[in-house]
């Protein structure tokens, strides 16, 4: 990469999306490169050097204000298109001074409420979760396929003491419920402990909490939201694919 193209990547990161349409706007309109005017497009001093240094960069490579444009318009998109993929980091429980993540629940109810055609939720367990259970009933009246994968009880070849998905059933009466139960010798007393939620093909939520109120709030519980084409699809491939294979069954 050389300096005119490190330029226009640094600056197209650094500038908000209103500030980099100015300049390129700027850049289209005058048909000249005009460091004075340019400049006032910006307000942060960091993205003043940045633009200035840019700027030096395409005069050294006899850059037209027009190709300039070009450039930086095609940059946009691509830092666009990767910050959108960017992991987030999720957190629930105490966390260090000056820190900023959301919290478990709060992504938990982005994904669900992201859904438009089908939602995929896996847990060990799951009772207690009200907001959960509204949003998830809110997205089956929106006609939306929400299908939950759950640990079964003991008394059902499970490792669960308590019945999650009878629990589940009664406040979810439009949910489809699936069980693990046909396990093959390699993975006898082997648990549904996968705990991920899938939107469609968009949004991937992989956290290490339950669906319970503990897990949602008071839980020191970490996970990635997950956002896009590529890892998102190929989750929910993957779970849906343990379904039509008949790994779990519905209930």
């Amino acid at each position: 990469m050389n300096g005119l193209q490190r330029g226009v990547v640094e600056f197209a990161t650094a500038v908000s999306k209103g500030a980099l349409r100015s300049v390129v706007d700027t850049l289209i309109e005058q048909g000249e490169i005009d460091a004075f005017v340019l400049e006032r497009r910006v307000t942060h001093h960091h993205s003043k050097e940045l633009l200035l240094r840019l700027l030096r960069e395409a005069a050294a490579h006899h850059i037209s204000a027009l190709r300039l444009a070009g450039m930086l318009e095609g940059a946009s998109y691509v830092v666009e298109h990767y910050q959108e993929l960017s992991p987030e980091l999720v957190w629930t429980g105490p966390a260090p001074a000056g820190t900023a993540t959301r919290q478990t629940e709060q992504v938990m109810l982005e994904v669900i409420r992201g859904a438009r055609e089908r939602l995929f939720l896996t847990s060990f367990v799951a009772y207690r979760v009200d907001r959960i259970v509204t949003a998830l009933n809110q997205a089956a009246d929106h006609g939306v396929d929400v299908k939950i994968l759950l640990e079964s009880p003991e008394g059902k070849g499970g490792n669960l003491s308590v019945d999650s998905v009878s629990l589940m059933r009664e406040v979810l009466p439009r949910a489809r419920f699936f069980a693990w139960q046909k396990r093959s010798e390699e993975f006898t007393g082997g648990s549904v402990h996968a705990k991920v939620a899938v939107a469609d093909d968009r949004l991937a939520f992989i956290t290490s909490a339950n669906l319970t109120g503990y897990a949602m709030e008071r839980n020191m519980e970490a996970g990635v939201l997950l956002r896009g084409d590529e890892h998102p699809r190929k989750l929910a491939d993957y779970l849906e694919s343990m379904v039509s294979t008949g790994v779990v069954e519905e209930l």
